[in-house]
This record gives C-alpha cells, sequence and structure tokens, in this order.
C-alpha cells in the first residue's frame, strides 16, 4: 500500500522533533501558574499590562518539548478575533533545537492548514531562517504580534528579528491559534477553554 501524502508528511517531520508544530500529546497542565515578575518585565514594553491568558506542556511522544504561553492587554482573548489585538506567544523550550529546523517545521505547519506557492514557501522560509536562532533548553522564543504591522520576535530578552508580511505574521501565529491547528488541546489551553 503506498503512502499517502499526508504520511510522508508527518514521516519526514518525526526525526525533527520539534513538537512546537507536530501533532502529538499535551501534557496535563490545566491551570496557569502565576506570571513570574520577570516574564512581565520582559513583555510590558509590547504590550503594557502583559495579562497571561492560557498556557500547556507540549509533549511528542513522550518527550516534553515546550511550555507555550499566549499573553495579550487585555485580562481576555476572544478566540476568533486574536488577531485585532497585541498578543505574545512565548515558547520557553525544554530540549534543543536548530533554528533551521523551527523555520522548516513552520513552513511545513503553515502548508498543511492552507498550502502556499512554491515560491511564497521558498520565500517564508528563508525570512524564518534568517530570523530562528538556534535553541537550547530553558531558552524561550517569543513573538510578539502587533495588528496591521506584523509580529517582532524576541530571543530570551533580545530583539531577534521582525516580520512585516502581515499574512506571513498571521499564518505563523495561527500555526497555534487557528481551529485548524496540527494541536487543538494546546489551543484550548492557550486561549484557557479548558
Amino acid at each position: 500500500m503506498p503512502i499517502s501524502n499526508t504520511h510522508r508528511r508527518q514521516i519526514l517531520a518525526m526525526p525533527l522533533l520539534f513538537g512546537l508544530f507536530c501533532m502529538g500529546r499535551l501534557g496535563a497542565q490545566n491551570k496557569s501558574p502565576a506570571a513570574d515578575p520577570g516574564r512581565i518585565k520582559r513583555l510590558q514594553p509590547y504590550l503594557q499590562t502583559p495579562n497571561l491568558i492560557g498556557q500547556g506542556k507540549y509533549t511528542y511522544w513522550g518527550f516534553d518539548v515546550y511550555v507555550a504561553s499566549l499573553w495579550a492587554t487585555e485580562p481576555a482573548l476572544n478566540a476568533e478575533q486574536w488577531q485585532t489585538q497585541r498578543i505574545a506567544l512565548e515558547l520557553n523550550y525544554l530540549r534543543d533545537f536548530k533554528g533551521a529546523d523551527i523555520a522548516k517545521r513552520s513552513i511545513d505547519e503553515i502548508q498543511a492548514q492552507n498550502p502556499l506557492t512554491k515560491s511564497k514557501a521558498s520565500t517564508w522560509l528563508k525570512v524564518l531562517e534568517d530570523i530562528f536562532p538556534n535553541v537550547s533548553k530553558g531558552q524561550t522564543l517569543t513573538g510578539i504580534y502587533i495588528p496591521n504591522t506584523g509580529i517582532e520576535f524576541l530571543y530570551d530578552n533580545t530583539v531577534q528579528g521582525e516580520v512585516k508580511d502581515l499574512e506571513l505574521a498571521k499564518r505563523f501565529i495561527d500555526i497555534w491559534l487557528s481551529p485548524q491547528t496540527s494541536a487543538p488541546e494546546l489551543r484550548k489551553r492557550l486561549f484557557a477553554l479548558t
């Protein structure tokens, strides 16, 4: 029996173990702990009054991969209209990853939700490869989404780069927040729906 394109994509993604975007099971973290003051201080220049909306640990094939946290200026965020507000999506890594793998996995997840032309996929891949560094356990990448402007990326507390392409900015965040995400349980936790 031939392998379908969907199965081939899943098989090729496995070695990357980039659970950020992979399909898998989430760890049991239903309750968001109090936000630590250091994280709030780091986000204040972007969100003014950062509020932790929700978070969840992502586990892939039994390996803890990262903890994702969703922040907004307002204390609540509408899951269907998130793109109208400034938000921050923070990923605290529990494993090491290469920046090039993060970029590639990002494009694969974007493609899975809504296919891109070959040219656009190649252009966006290059943009993300230029931004994403290699990350080690305990380090954080944060995407600050600003409506009608784009997305700015922080690596721990340092500005890493920005994307002014509004479509790429939204589709990148959609990897987690779209109803078509490959990690629906994480989406629920990020929006505090569970």
